[in-house]
């Protein structure tokens, strides 16, 4: 009778973990980049995914939801340079994280990573 009792509260415990999996991650946010215009997103990936978005001056942001073999109890948000450098790594340890906001501000190399993203980023002068 015990070992019952164990089985179900085991079986619960993977159910409701489960259960708590979004179907999909919301990242809002946006990248200054010295004087240059900001870039903003709002993008929308299901749990177990990943997306990469290339930069106009070649920089690329990586973002990876949880659940997946990549990151599987957070988020994950990596900020690269042109040759391929790990600027800046953030991880949300959240499985059933289903939003998360950040800003990037990088000022002559020089990154600042803010979350949950301010309703203004400061340009460099500030």
């Amino acid at each position: 009778m015990k070992a019952v009792a164990v089985s179900t509260v085991l079986l619960s415990s993977s159910l409701t973990a489960f259960a708590a999996m979004p179907e999909q991650v919301q990242f809002v946010g946006s990248i200054q980049h010295d004087d240059l215009t900001p870039v903003t997103f709002d993008l929308h990936l299901p749990s177990k995914q990943s997306a990469t978005l290339k930069l106009a001056d070649g920089s690329t942001l990586e973002l990876v939801t949880p659940g997946g073999q990549a990151s599987p109890d957070g988020a994950r948000i990596r900020l690269l340079s042109p040759a391929g450098e790990i600027m800046h790594a953030a991880t949300v340890p959240d499985p059933s994280l289903a939003s998360t906001s950040f800003a990037y501000r990088i000022c002559d190399g020089q990154v600042t990573y803010m979350s949950p993203a301010p309703a203004v980023v400061p340009d460099c002068g500030a």
